[in-house]
């Protein structure tokens, strides 16, 4: 009996030790006692499944260690032959994580992790733009005058096992889909070059999933750096977009200035919302894609089109990008998805019933440059519709441009910017003769942030729009003013 007591009187007691630990932590802390106090490095030499009572203890105590004035301040466990003693973590003690009204995680100021090559990382970020559109009608379309989440964004990335395999999940919210939440993007890389023949990081490398395809300029930009609230009509017209794809990407480094390429097999034309699998909407026939870019001369810098850093020398960027795909009338999806000018209507709504496959060839040539807070980009398009099976159809060519000039009028914080877009073909009357379609724009950015903040208002006049785009608030055949007013904000 006293034997069971004494037992459970140490028991008793060593609980209460360890329970207390905290608080004799806190209190060497505050009374300023060995302000060298830190966390141990809990070493591979110490088998946690050996029940070894030190390592326990050692856990514990790097959990709690550097506590004062209610904060935790650091926590460190690590292998002392991989981390690198020259790396400073004083933004640490800037760094609050807790329960307060909801789990928070807070930090007074933006620092430099310094995490580039570690194996396991994830990054959260998020952007969202609010937009007011107005339409003034000329034509048969009705006006439109209304509030809208034109993108609401949560980007989760990062790495695992190694920093050369990454992932990207971005997820989508907007009024056009109601309440739906959609997986934008689920995208894979593997840096095979680096990782196997020790070449240099984006020398080769592998890339699957659900992503936008190689082609043109305007997709490859983010929606969140365009200048414009949105892209062009000539730019959306001749757009592939997303899909599910199997790709290769590297940089090419024996010209005067390295070239970065990549190529893509994927399901089709513009689908990357379409339903998969035996009973989806796709045909049995792959698309194929490409782009090179190179940046001929000057440093670019991080923005992709407004020229926050005033370059002092002239920085310019070149591309071009190719695109094929043969379409069958069994995948409904691509089938539908070709545009033609002026109208907007589909191809497939005008072509006999007989046709049931045709062939489309896209090619891209784009050119930018940066030169003391003017920007100027310029893209132009070619699309040729051929071999097509069950009619007597000419082939038929399409081709169009966008050119955009920006100037910072206060630097880095007020740019003005004017767009003029068209698209000319025959398509629309199935080569019989040419029509066309054009767009002008003009506009100012007051950027708070950067493009992390930033207001945009835009006014755009439409002579007969051939695309069916609910992004850019335009329906097929617009005619008339747009004025889009819009606020974006980013983390």
């Amino acid at each position: 009996m006293l034997t069971n007591m004494s037992t459970t009187a140490a028991n008793l007691i060593a609980v209460l030790a360890v329970l207390m630990a905290p608080c004799a932590l806190l209190s060497a802390q505050q009374s300023g006692a060995d302000p060298n106090f830190g966390p141990p490095r809990v070493t591979a030499a110490t088998n946690p499944e050996s029940g070894n009572d030190v390592y326990r203890q050692q856990v514990f105590e790097s959990e709690i260690a550097q506590v004062g004035d209610e904060q935790a301040r650091s926590v460190e466990i690590t292998e002392p032959d991989s981390f690198d003693n020259s790396i400073q973590f004083d933004w640490l003690k800037d760094t609050r994580v807790g329960y307060d009204n909801g789990f928070l995680i807070a930090n007074q100021k933006q620092g430099d992790l310094q995490a580039g090559d570690f194996p396991f990382r994830l990054r959260i970020n998020g952007w969202g733009q609010l937009r007011h559109t107005y339409f003034q009608s000329e034509g048969i379309n009705p006006d439109q005058n209304q509030f809208q989440l034109e993108r609401g964004r949560l980007v989760i990335s990062g790495s695992a096992f190694t920093p050369d395999f990454s992932y990207f999940f971005q997820f989508d919210g907007r009024s056009s889909s109601g309440d739906d939440v959609r997986l934008l993007d689920y995208r894979l890389t593997f840096d095979i070059g680096r990782h196997w023949w020790g070449l240099d990081q984006g020398k080769f490398g592998f890339k699957t999933g659900k992503y936008k395809m190689p082609f043109h300029l305007a997709r490859w930009l983010s929606g969140r750096e365009l200048e414009f609230t949105d892209r062009s009509v000539a730019s959306t017209y001749f757009d592939v977009n997303r899909s599910l794809a199997w790709g290769l990407y590297g940089r090419f480094d024996r010209c005067r200035v390295p070239i970065y390429w990549e190529t893509a097999i994927f399901n089709g034309l513009v689908t990357g919302g379409a339903e998969t699998g035996s009973s989806g909407d796709l045909d049995d026939k792959f698309a194929y894609s490409a782009r090179l870019m190179w940046y001929p001369t000057g440093t670019w810098g991080e923005s992709e089109l407004a020229d926050f850093e005033c370059h002092r020398h002239l920085a310019t960027r070149m591309g071009v990008g190719v695109a094929n795909s043969t379409i069958d009338r069994s995948g409904l999806t691509e089938f539908n998805s070709i545009r033609v000018v002026d109208s907007g209507e589909t191809l497939a709504s005008i072509l006999p019933a007989t046709v049931d496959q045709y062939s489309v060839s896209l090619y891209s040539v784009d050119a930018s440059l940066k030169y003391q807070g003017w920007s100027f980009t310029s893209e132009c398009y070619f699309r040729q519709i051929d071999n097509i099976r069950g009619a007597a159809i000419p082939d038929l060519f399409d081709y169009g441009y966008w050119i955009q000039i920006g100037k910072f009028v206060v630097p880095s914080e007020v740019e003005i910017m004017a767009r003029w877009s068209r698209v000319i073909g025959d398509s629309g009357t199935l080569g019989i003769s040419d029509e066309s379609s054009s767009e002008v724009a003009v506009g100012f950015v007051r950027y708070f942030r950067g493009q992390n903040a930033k207001f945009t208002f835009d006014t755009t006049y439409l002579d007969g729009a051939p695309i069916d785009s609910a992004a850019l608030d335009i329906q097929p055949g617009d005619i008339g003013w747009l004025y889009r007013t819009q606020i974006q904000f980013a983390f």
